[in-house]
């Protein structure tokens, strides 16, 4: 059996064998930060740096190697620089690229003192694992983020966005300062505007918090659906912090309910230097939650100073219509006035030559008239005469037919005439056998006695 020794001598071999093994070497190790602790007073880092295996289902692998670290004034200095530079705080479940020295203490065992962290390592790959999430985003959303000329599209950013926005939905955590100084700027802006607020909380830091941010906005649509009036606004905002703390916002779930929104999303999570997936498919990002009660209050005091704008554009229009209109006005009754005077001197005018032709027509009427009768008065005179000789030659050709059909003209021709009982008759019909007669000749009368009486057919005028 080997003769025992004391600890201490043990913890001198190890140191010993240890500074022969890796005496002024230094090492590059990549690794995760966990267990981290920061000592302000001395400006000390103490941390456990691990290597798991690869992470499945958002869930960290087992730990298949684990050693203390340590960083002093020196390594702190150059964590300070690394945190400028990044914008991540160095701490827990961070993964760096660290150079290192393997140190042995007797009592605080073995230990790894960092001595530099390179920022480009942790930069690249976040930037990896953001631009992984923005190809798979793509491919599992086509309908809602695309690309388009080298920058990512979302059906969010398409939405129209009203010219007031006044019902406003926000997601921030209940303790956020941010969401403090969101809502002070908006009830304190200096033109009095009211808004309507509702707000939704949830956790806004944190790979892990993913799903329950994405779960906000979907509750923020079934809302709006059962209340059955849509949000002018979704407000994401939180107060600042370190980059890690963003990483929520570079997460799939989040990034794909805000880019399939139905209503406009605004981002101001308190970032000032790289974007985030979800500021890349928001409708718009700012950088603080200031920045974004700014926009609005400048939105609606835009639409505010074009009604103003307009009001005042109508006034002017209103008077200059006026203006006109009372120039033309007075236009018109200068050219009434005048056209009437015109027209009451041509009147007038009428009038007198119509009163002259009145005067004169009479007598010249008179005139016509009497010459007029006159002409019917000589031609009646020559109508009448013409008709007395007209008449005067008619009464005589009666009287010469007279003349000739008188009984006296027709005795002496060799007529006859014949009374029966002092009547003339000029029918035998009435004379019978025994009758006396009177036969009339010219100049002589013959008293006879019918003594036969026989018909007779001839022709008596046949002489």
């Amino acid at each position: 059996m080997i003769a025992p020794i004391r600890l201490s001598h043990l913890c001198e071999l190890i140191q010993l064998t240890l500074q022969d093994q890796f005496v002024q070497q230094q090492f590059w190790v990549m690794a995760d930060i966990s267990n981290h602790s920061y000592y302000s007073q001395r400006g000390f880092h103490y941390f456990d740096l691990v290597e798991t295996e690869e992470k499945t289902n958002r869930s960290r692998g087992s730990i298949i190697a684990k050693l203390s670290g340590v960083a002093w004034r020196e390594g702190a200095t150059r964590i300070r620089a690394f945190e400028r530079e990044t914008g991540q705080v160095f701490g827990n479940d961070l993964q760096v690229l660290v150079q290192v020295s393997v140190d042995f203490h007797s009592v605080y065992g073995l230990k790894l003192t960092l001595l530099d962290i390179d920022a480009r390592f942790t930069l690249g790959l976040l930037e990896q694992k953001k631009q992984a999430t923005i190809r798979t985003l793509m491919k599992e959303y086509p309908d809602y983020v695309w690309e388009l000329d080298g920058q990512l599209q979302s059906f969010n950013q398409e939405l129209y966005l009203p010219p007031v926005v006044q019902r406003i939905a926000v997601i921030s955590s209940k303790t956020a300062a941010g969401y403090e100084d969101f809502l002070h700027s908006l009830e304190n802006n200096p033109f009095g505007y009211g808004f309507e607020i509702h707000p939704f909380y949830a956790s806004v830091q944190g790979e892990n918090n993913a799903t329950e941010l994405a779960t906000a906005i979907d509750l923020i649509k079934k809302r709006a659906s059962a209340q059955e009036q849509d949000y002018d606004a979704v407000i994401l905002i939180r107060g600042g912090g370190a980059a890690t703390d963003l990483l929520i916002f570079d997460q799939l779930e989040v990034a794909a309910a805000i880019a399939a929104c139905p209503f406009p999303v605004f981002t101001g999570i308190g970032h000032q230097k790289n974007e985030t997936i979800a500021d890349l498919v928001a409708h718009t990002s700012f950088k603080t939650p200031t920045k974004v009660a700014e926009f609005i209050i400048e939105r609606n005091r835009g639409f505010e100073t074009g009604l103003l704008q307009a009001h005042q554009l109508v006034k002017q229009l209103a008077k200059q219509v006026l203006s006109d209109e009372s120039a033309l006005l007075q236009q018109a009754r200068l050219t009434i006035s005048t056209q009437a005077k015109d027209l009451l001197y041509q009147q007038k005018q009428t009038l007198r030559n119509a009163a002259i032709v009145v005067r004169k027509q009479p007598m010249v009427y008179i005139e016509n008239s009497l010459l007029l009768l006159k002409q019917i008065e000589t031609k009646l005179a020559g109508s009448t005469r013409q008709l007395l000789k007209t008449k005067e030659k008619d009464l005589e050709h009666l009287l010469r037919l007279f003349r000739l059909a008188s009984p006296e003209k027709m005795l002496a021709r060799g007529f006859a005439l014949v009374k029966l009982n002092g009547q003339t008759v000029a029918d035998a019909t009435g004379i019978k056998v025994g009758d006396e007669l009177q036969i009339l000749f010219a100049g002589t009368t013959i008293n006879a006695l019918v003594q036969q009486k026989t018909p007779y057919h001839g022709d008596p005028f046949n002489i």
